[in-house]
């Protein structure tokens, strides 16, 4: 199910805007439209007011802060056109319904505040126990950060940093890890000059993946040449046209997509991949495979990331604590190189 928030001047008032407007936190808020008698009367009566100013009407979602019964999660998805978010949310999608519970999703083209606070405050509505953000960039990470009022419920990030925020759980695929196999694989196969093609500096995974290639490319003793890419095929193909060949022997990809273009453009230009230059791609989608060559690349196991965000969220609604918040990454050797 996808709920696709829509800002609109006439929107409806929510428990946020009550505790913005009383000076209160969500929880006071709650705890009055639950009829907690250990309020205070000078915060029961702040909150009271703001109600009335503001014409707010409870919903089922404030009330169930309290008990915790609902059977509902929110899922807020940036990225859709990408492979990792997707088929995160997918395998998170799936786990949850193997677990009796279903699914709301909201997704946002672009991760502004104003659309974050939208979203958040349209899955809260419709009674979610807890937030999962699946995003393709830290912009989102920060868009939930700079909420006037944190959400209510827990919040867990897929592939995101733990202790970003107080009180959020991270569970993640090692990056690191991820690119030192990359790496460590090409040096191993006697490539000494190797480029990385990294994705946006607003990724977090992409800075990873960047400054362990930087490292261990430095320890071997070599330079690092880092360019640019944005993750698409597009930015691979301008990539591979401008690497030289007489000075790279091999290139690291942030992604499959953008190793894709560097396919291409070394194809226009008659450079043999493993022969003149190995090429090393990021996540291994499922045409990773059928490229030609076949690319070598790191797999991301998305199902599992799914399924441990899962495990994660109903580990914090019981109250435990979340021990094992990272996936691993696997090499997969192709012909590439």
């Amino acid at each position: 199910m996808t709920a696709t928030p829509e800002r609109s001047v006439t929107r409806s008032p929510t428990i946020f805007d009550v505790a913005e407007r009383a000076g209160v936190s969500h929880q006071t808020v709650s705890r009055v439209i639950n009829g907690d008698a250990t309020v205070r009367a000078p915060l029961r009566e702040r909150v009271t007011a703001a109600i009335a100013e503001l014409g707010y009407r409870p919903r089922a979602a404030a009330r169930a802060l309290a008990s915790r019964t609902s059977r509902a999660l929110g899922v807020v998805s940036t990225g859709g056109a990408l492979h990792g978010p997707t088929s995160t949310a997918l395998a998170f999608n799936q786990a949850a319904r193997r677990a009796g519970y279903h699914v709301l999703t909201a997704t946002l083209d672009r991760a502004e505040p104003e659309s974050m606070r939208d979203a958040v405050e349209t899955l809260l509505a419709q009674d979610v126990a807890a937030i999962v953000l699946v995003a393709a960039d830290s912009t989102a990470t920060d868009a939930l950060a700079a909420l006037p009022v944190a959400p209510p419920v827990p919040v867990v990030i897929a592939n995101g940093r733990a202790g970003q925020v107080a009180g959020w759980t991270a569970v993640a695929i090692d990056q690191a890890a991820g690119a030192e196999l990359a790496v460590r694989h090409l040096l191993d196969r006697g490539r000494r000059r190797i480029a990385h093609l990294t994705g946006p500096e607003v990724s977090q995974e992409a800075v990873v993946r960047r400054d362990t290639y930087e490292r261990l490319v430095r320890e071997a003793g070599f330079e690092p040449l880092v360019l640019a890419g944005d993750w698409t095929p597009e930015s691979g193909y301008d990539a591979g046209l401008a690497l030289d060949r007489d000075t790279v022997d091999a290139v690291f990809c942030g992604n499959d997509q953008m190793a894709l273009g560097v396919l291409h453009a070394f194809a226009d230009r008659g450079v043999r991949v493993p022969e003149d230059v190995a090429l090393v791609g990021f996540d291994d989608i499922p045409e990773a495979a059928h490229f030609t060559p076949p690319l070598t690349t790191v797999r991301q196991d998305f199902a599992s990331l799914g399924e441990r965000v899962l495990e994660a969220v109903l580990v914090v609604l019981t109250g435990g604590a979340v021990t094992d918040r990272t996936v691993e990454p696997e090499l997969v050797v192709r012909t590439s190189t």
